[in-house]
């Protein structure tokens, strides 16, 4: 019995102990962010005061560490930071923001699956400001890009709803994959650049090398935009609302005949071309309707023709964030409104966001980020070749009130009336997105610096296009009546498993581990039905089965995909930091045996300023950093199924031929590829990053070079196979250049401030190897003079002949030629003109790329401007060629369009263009150079003091008028030398956009 006492008085002891024990720890949990984007900060110091303990924070900022009663004072410290005590007293959750010391080296930026201090990033890694373009009237976040990131280009076409084309260092592919991944809260994005709200973005980040686009693997290719949304910033909820209207105008109209020029052009054509040119006779020259508007004086400008009225851009976006111990939110809505240049083309646009993330326990963090968008693109716009083919005197309408259309202006039919299908047609384009990014992230607490984080990322896509032309019968043109419908849909899901562990072993060693094993779900299908000879008008595009012709099609493709990835961090004395990364891509595309690719990567960086003997010999830097960086990265550059046997509906005949039955037999136009596998390429990396003079300077200097192989080419096969092509990985190319980005604080003082940020970049590519083919055996491989491929050259040139100016009275003439024609250079020395005399023009794609931003504030006012270039590339601007040909021979002085390019004639000899009667028998191309200088953007705003938002009970209020595309410097005579492929043949012009906007908080 005393025995049994004496146990249980030694439990309760030992309970009692373990209690009073318990009472004097707890357990704090916090979060350390970076004041300026409140991205997360890993591996800062924590420390309890006055002890030794302490603990560094992990990948995503969190920390987990133990407190003794009476320990309430916990120290923060990371390098480039501004070290801070907190008192956390009785609470369990601590919110750290920490603000940088200037050092650009001391940044945090998102890398791939994390962030890391600018200082320990390996690879190529360039971070927009998205504070400077805040003010910029756009609907598409990556019109920013331009002039803002070395190396980076975008362009688009200019109309509503167009995404536009974004490119990194250059073409590496004729016919792969181009545009960089779009990585959206660290998920894949398969939306349009439309869809994402440039209001809604904390950072963006361009990653550009092998290194640091080895994580994300073979989509990342061509480079990878890693975009992070915002979060909630403020104990406190915040509500934001910006705005914008703008009025937009045409930034180029290319120049047409005015009436008087026309008719000039018409006696000087039948003068070149031997027939009579009387002035007083010019009525008679004419077509008939054009003579009915010669008489009444009445004349159209095509442009104005097809132009929108008064169109205007328009956003709103309001948004609510805030944060809880436990909760973290940060909720938004979109309203856009971009009306085109022309007339009808209009996009409206609601976008969505909610992004949702709790901390359930000290160990296990729940999440959602989440998009949801609905464009509207309806409308039947006038093609843009119908504005500039109008005659002067052109006939829209049969009678004076203009309600009557005429279909054709001209009795040859030439031209058709721009207004007439935008009058009586009509369709309904409308797309829904929906993307969500379904988190959960472990911090084992029994291990420390290890988590877990799986992502499910769901994706889905809906688009649908019907169209309607009526029954009519309108001043002569009969329309039997038509309509479609097209239903299309895209659901994509991604699974994501993540494993990370970081681990500082003493004051100099420290290392973390990435582990990752996803898969990737694809599937996209298309339905269309046609219907023509509708009879009845009132049924539109319902009830095709009304029509007495019927068509229906449909498509489907699903690719699957597998991948796992590794990568090592190790950092040594905070001074040498080595990333090795391997990546393990398996994809559905390719043939047996080729669809798994293994793609390695290993990149170093030294901060060698922290070394003594740096220090000492440069003294007024204040950081330097050198990186340098080799590895793969695999590219999908085809299309699903091309290695397999693609089949066609065809015909079978049975018996004796007298009746035919449907069948399916392999598409005789494409032999199957079992063997296709990756584009492959191969890059080395080598940069210097600095600061200096005490932060007034940073820039970085950057040279990298890259080997492409297996490029995707269409090659012929033997008649006897009974196939004409098939896809095949074959080919070489080189593509390498140097970067250069300089930012400066010029002048700096309480009341004012002066800013400059400037970027420059080369972008040269060749062919090494085309097809490994010598078919004339003379031992040297095979150019492909079709493809307009050249080995040594470029990618994308302009293979033609080259003008020597215009022959002129006087001069000895080749057989058939007269004055006015152009002059062909005898490359070949032959002493005639011949196929052998085509020889490369110039590049296709720029050279060099320039970008100056300068920012300016004075007290409450800030005024900031940039200028963006590219020079180094030409296109065929042929339309000045073709406005020198004619009609219909009943008509010989009309031409096919309206393009006041000049002409040659006798009286004013002109030595770059052609004369009338020029019939360009080589058809050669007119190249201009694409150079041009833009002053991109200029925002003047005055952001109300303090006093005045306090009365006005809001936060802060700013309020700035900008403007975009404002001025262009360019020889380039076609709309915009940036967009598109630069041709005026349905190019659709660039608006100026004036507009004022206001930005406020409470």
């Amino acid at each position: 019995m005393n025995r049994n006492l004496l146990i249980r008085c030694t439990v309760a002891f030992l309970l009692l102990c373990s209690a009073h024990l318990y009472a004097q720890q707890r357990t704090v949990r916090g979060k350390v962010v970076d004041k300026k984007d409140n991205l997360p900060l890993p591996g800062v110091s924590v420390k309890v005061k006055g002890d030794t303990r302490g603990i560094a924070t992990s990948v995503d900022g969190t920390f987990v560490l133990n407190l003794n009663s009476g320990s309430t004072v916990l120290q923060f410290s990371f390098i480039g930071y501004q070290s801070q005590e907190i008192d956390v007293k009785a609470r369990d959750f601590v919110s750290v923001e920490m603000e940088s010391t200037n050092a650009k080296l001391n940044e945090v930026v998102v890398v791939g699956y994390g962030q890391q201090a600018k200082r320990y990033v390996t690879g190529s890694v360039a971070k927009v400001d998205v504070k400077q373009t805040e003010d910029m009237p756009v609907t598409n976040f990556a019109q920013n890009l331009r002039g803002r990131v070395p190396g980076v280009t975008f362009s688009d076409g200019g109309r509503p709803g167009q995404g536009g084309t974004i490119q990194v260092r250059g073409v590496r592919s004729p016919s792969g994959n181009k545009g960089p991944l779009i990585i959206l809260d660290g998920v894949f994005f398969y939306g349009s650049l439309q869809d994402i709200n440039s209001d809604d973005i904390a950072s963006l980040q361009v990653l550009k090398d092998q290194s640091a686009l080895a994580i994300y693997g073979t989509r990342a290719a061509n480079g990878a935009i890693l975009i992070t949304t915002k979060k909630g910033l403020s104990d406190k909820p915040t509500i934001s609302a910006n705005a914008f209207y703008g009025a937009s105008s045409w930034s180029k109209r290319v120049k047409l005949y005015s009436p008087e020029g026309y008719l000039q052009r018409i006696l000087d054509y039948r003068a070149a071309n031997g027939q009579t040119s009387d002035p007083t006779q010019i009525r008679s020259y004419l077509q008939t309707t054009e003579q009915t508007q010669y008489d009444a004086g009445q004349t159209v400008d095509g442009w104005d023709a097809i132009s929108a009225k008064n169109p205007a851009t328009a956003k709103y976006n309001l948004s609510m964030s805030g944060k809880t111990d436990r909760v973290n939110y940060f909720i938004s809505g979109q309203y856009a409104d971009d009306q085109g240049l022309i007339l009808n083309d209009r996009e409206k646009r609601v976008v969505g966001r909610a992004n949702i993330s709790s901390n359930v326990t000290n160990w296990l963090n729940l999440g959602i980020n989440s998009l949801f968008s609905k464009r509207n693109d309806s409308g039947v716009r006038p093609p843009i070749d119908q504005g500039y083919s109008l005659s002067p005197y052109a006939k829209l309408y049969t009678d004076a009130s203009q309600t009557a259309l005429l279909p054709y202006p001209s009795v040859d039919q030439l031209q058709f009336n721009p207004l007439f299908n935008p009058t009586y047609s009509k369709n309904d384009v409308q797309s829904y997105a929906f993307q969500a990014s379904m988190f959960a992230v472990v911090d084992f607490p029994f291990v420390r610096g290890l988590s877990y984080r799986v992502n499910y990322n769901p994706n889905y896509i809906w688009s649908h296009n019907y169209a309607f032309t009526p029954n009519y019968n309108a001043n002569g043109y009969v329309n039997t009546g038509s309509a479609s419908k097209q239903n299309q849909q895209l659901s994509n899901w991604q699974l994501e498993n993540i494993l990370t562990y970081n681990k500082k072993i003493n004051e100099d060693h420290e290392f973390d581990v990435t582990l990752l094993y996803g898969r990737d779900n694809q599937y996209t299908e298309s339905t269309t039905a046609r219907s023509s000879n509708i009879f009845n008008n009132s049924n539109g595009w319902d009830n095709l089965n009304l029509g007495t012709t019927q068509t229906v099609a449909s498509t489907s493709q699903l690719v699957t995909s597998l991948s796992s990835m590794a990568r090592i961090n190790y950092h040594y004395k905070n001074r040498y930091f080595l990333t090795l990364t391997a990546r393990h891509d398996g994809n559905s595309q390719f043939g047996e045996g080729q669809k798994f690719g293994t793609f390695p990567s290993a990149a170093f960086a030294w901060v060698a300023s922290d070394e003594p003997f740096i220090k000492n010999a440069l003294p007024m830097f204040d950081q330097i950093k050198v990186r340098t960086s080799y590895g793969s990265v695999g590219n999908i550059a085809s299309d699903p199924y091309r290695s397999l046997i693609q089949l066609n509906v065809t015909q079978y005949v049975f018996g004796d031929g007298s009746q035919t039955y449907n069948g399916i037999a392999p598409n005789p136009q494409f032999l199957p590829s079992p063997l296709l596998g990756w584009e492959t390429t191969k890059g080395y990396n080598a940069a210097i990053d600095f600061d200096l003079l005490k932060g007034r300077f940073n820039g970085t200097v950057e040279y990298y070079n890259n080997h492409t192989t297996g490029l995707l080419q269409l090659q012929s096969v033997p008649v006897l196979t009974g196939f004409t092509n098939q896809y095949v990985n074959i080919g070489e190319t080189n593509t390498w250049g140097f970067e250069f980005s300089l930012n400066s604080v010029n002048m700096k003082s309480k009341d004012f401030e002066w800013d400059t940020n400037f970027i420059f970049s080369y972008t040269a590519n060749k062919w090494l190897h085309i097809k490994y083919q010598d078919g004339n055996h003379d031992g040297i491989e095979d150019n492909d003079i079709a493809n307009n491929w050249v080995i040594g050259q470029p990618i994308r040139i302009a293979y033609d002949y080259t003008r020597d100016g215009i022959y002129q009275t006087g001069d000895v003439l080749p057989s058939g030629y007269k004055p006015g024609w152009i002059r062909v250079k005898d490359i070949n020395n032959s002493g005639s003109i011949t196929s052998d005399d085509r020889s490369p023009v110039g590049s296709l794609d720029p050279k060099y790329n320039y970008g100056l931003t300068n920012t300016f504030r004075y007290k409450n006012f800030n005024f900031s401007f940039m200028l963006n270039a590219m020079t180094g590339y030409i296109a065929a601007f042929n339309e000045q060629d073709v406005s020198n040909a004619t009609g219909q021979s009943s008509f010989p002085g009309r031409p096919l369009n309206m393009l006041d390019a000049g002409y040659w004639t006798p009286q004013n000899q002109s030595t770059t263009r052609p004369g009338l009667n020029f019939t360009n028998p080589l058809l050669i191309q007119y190249y201009v150079s694409r150079n041009f200088l833009r002053l991109q953007n200029a925002t003047l705003g005055y952001t109300l003091p303090k006093t005045l938002t306090n009365k006005l009970g809001v936060n802060s209020l700013r309020v700035y008028v900008s403007g975009q595309n404002l001025i262009t410097w360019t020889k380039w005579p076609g709309p915009d030398p940036e967009s598109g492929n630069a041709a005026v043949t349905g190019l659709y012009p660039t608006a100026r956009i004036i507009s004022g906007g206001l930005n406020l908080n409470f």
